[in-house]
């Protein structure tokens, strides 16, 4: 299997310049109303929808991403804004779930080019473990065919490595509902392994070929 990861360097959550064309990681770099024109839409009617919508158990063939070890798929529908969480085996001792987070994003819901921090961490109740303290120094970005991939990582005893990643892409392993205009996908993984290992579940086997089509 291809490694996911073909360029590697370290970056600050603020200083992403040029390289992070499709991310904005705004921690403590905007104001409320920068805030609300990225990433994540800050409306009542999204919040609303995030605090009342719940989850239902789908086939793991309909999730956006490639994930065949998932343990579970869950779903819901946040008003045209389809969520996805994928649950992951963990061979590991740590804390945690491994967990893999999918939103086909419209035109409506997100920026079409920058993705939040502030916003992704929330879904997993905060930094998942273990992350709790993760710091600007920690953050790398990687480059594949499909762009870039933000991401940390813990070197833990026994081998095991765990990382925290995010990427935005405009395609999926499967077609993205109707009026989709990319999929934001956030990964927490510990595994026995190495970084590589870590982050294929996020990676470029995680796509198909093509851009999205309605369905």
């Amino acid at each position: 299997m291809r490694a996911p990861v073909h360029a590697t360097r370290r970056m600050g959550w603020c200083a992403a310049g040029g390289a992070l064309l499709a991310f904005a990681v705004l921690t403590g770099c905007a104001g409320d109303g920068a805030q609300r024109q990225l990433g994540f839409a800050g409306s009542e009617r999204m919040e609303t929808a995030e605090a009342t919508r719940e989850f239902r158990v789908v086939t793991p063939t309909r999730a956006f991403a490639n994930a065949p070890h998932a343990l579970l798929v869950l779903e819901r529908d946040l008003g045209g804004v389809i969520e996805q969480r994928v649950a992951l085996p963990n061979a590991t001792a740590i804390a945690g779930e491994n967990m893999l987070y999918l939103r086909a994003q419209t035109s409506g819901s997100a920026s079409a080019s920058r993705l939040r921090l502030t916003e992704i961490l929330p879904r997993f109740g905060g930094a998942p473990a273990p992350f709790s303290d993760i710091a600007e120094g920690d953050l790398m970005v990687s480059e594949d065919r499909h762009g870039s991939v933000i991401y940390a990582s813990r070197q833990l005893a026994d081998g095991v490595v765990c990382v925290l990643a995010m990427r935005r892409a405009d395609t999926g392993a499967r077609p993205l509902p109707r009026g989709s205009v990319g999929l934001d996908m956030m990964l927490r993984n510990c595994v026995r392994g190495d970084v590589r290992d870590a982050l294929r579940p996020i990676g470029e086997d995680a796509f198909g070929l093509g851009r999205p089509t309605g369905i």
